[in-house]
């Protein structure tokens, strides 16, 4: 479910966002356009004013500014041969018409007996400009509205299928552990029961660390589909003696690669539920064993609450490799929910997790002590 929703969340980001961009850039042309449209009608109303106004000669009456000229939220200029005459503003332009600072400036230019008229008038468009600016801003609320209300429809069309599959797959993973219990738990009880009698051959530990292996697997499937509904049972636990019992329960992986275990482990004890704590250490040592070299050394330390394990090796994805299903090797097996476990574990208990590369080792380490 919580991919499901990573995945609406990046669809939804994606789809608004390239829908929005593709609208912003039609409402800048929209814009170019509209500005364009109202300069045009603007000029040929100074155009048209001015034409029906000298059609009534009265343009020397103009010149002598006798009679005004008169157009709402337009001012002008007079200038005789380049010399400015008079008018509401002393600016002249070099270009047929200008748009600057919300206003339009539009140049006339008449010759004369007397030399060459220009006459240069000046028109306030803000209103128009604000306008377009609103209608821009009220379409594209309402377009944004709409763009996340059909992404979100598409969402749920587009992303059905995955959440079937995954709800499949956590069924199955379900039946599948709940499957495996019985049969793990008569092997195991049964391995207990020929070791009382003095069977140790090395067929015998060869089946105990496999059933050990399935046992490992059956927990962690287990605790990444209910770790939150567990129930807990907290009580103190004798963190060096744990760890030396955990040792145990590998020591067939270890004979097999004849890898060396250095310890140090100093007497330190914790609150913490044994289910939890045992997850915790065999993910840890069931890694460092993994992707330990044959014939490598394993360093296990404890002391004044801070846990470590430093194996031979290096971690090339260190940002992900915490993250569920995600393996520094697939050709070492396992479905890459140990370090996910830990740091998932680490979290709820408020310990401190880190994993890094320290020269030719890998280290994991954790601090137990939360305050």
């Amino acid at each position: 479910m919580l991919a499901e929703k990573k995945s609406l969340k990046r669809f939804l980001l994606v789809y608004i966002l390239s829908t929005m961009f593709l609208i912003a850039v039609g409402e800048w042309f929209y814009y170019k356009l509209a500005l364009h449209s109202v300069i045009k009608n603007d000029i040929m109303t100074i155009q048209k004013e001015l034409t029906n106004f000298l059609k009534d000669k009265k343009f020397k009456l103009l010149i002598d500014r006798q009679v005004p000229f008169k157009i709402d939220d337009t001012k002008y200029a007079v200038f005789v041969n380049g010399e400015f005459m008079y008018g509401d503003f002393n600016k002249n332009i070099n270009e047929p018409f200008l748009v600057k600072d919300n206003k339009l400036y539009y140049k006339k230019i008449l010759f004369k007996r007397w030399g060459k008229i220009e006459i240069i008038f000046e028109k306030n468009i803000k209103k128009e400009v604000e306008n377009i600016k609103k209608e821009l801003l009220v379409f594209a609320v309402f377009a944004f509205l709409f763009v996340c209300i059909i992404a979100f429809i598409l969402g749920k069309i587009f992303l059905r299928p995955m959440k079937d599959v995954i709800n499949n797959l956590e069924s199955f993973i379900r039946d599948t552990t709940h499957e495996m219990n019985t049969p793990i738990s008569v092997i195991l009880s049964n391995i207990e029961i020929l070791k009382m009698k003095n069977a140790s051959t090395k067929e015998l530990k060869r089946i105990e660390n496999a059933a050990f292996r399935l046992s490992k697997i059956f927990k962690d499937l287990t605790f990444v589909r209910l770790h939150h509904q567990q129930k807990r049972d907290i009580v103190k636990v004798d963190l060096a003696e744990f760890i030396q019992n955990r040792l145990v329960m590998f020591e067939t992986q270890i004979e097999n690669k004849n890898i060396k275990i250095i310890k140090n482990l100093n007497n330190e004890t914790i609150e913490i539920d044994k289910e939890d704590l045992t997850r915790l250490i065999d993910n840890i040592l069931s890694n460092a064993i993994k992707y330990s070299n044959n014939n490598g050394e394993i360093y296990i330390n404890l002391k004044n609450g801070l846990f470590s394990v430093l194996n031979e090796g290096e971690i090339k994805n260190l940002k992900e490799i915490t993250k569920k299903f995600v393996r520094e090797n697939s050709s070492e097996g396992g479905f890459g929910l140990g370090l996910f476990i830990v740091k998932e574990i680490c979290k709820r208990y408020g310990f401190k997790f880190e994993i890094k590369n320290q020269e030719n080792f890998v280290k994991v380490s954790i601090n137990f002590k939360t305050e």
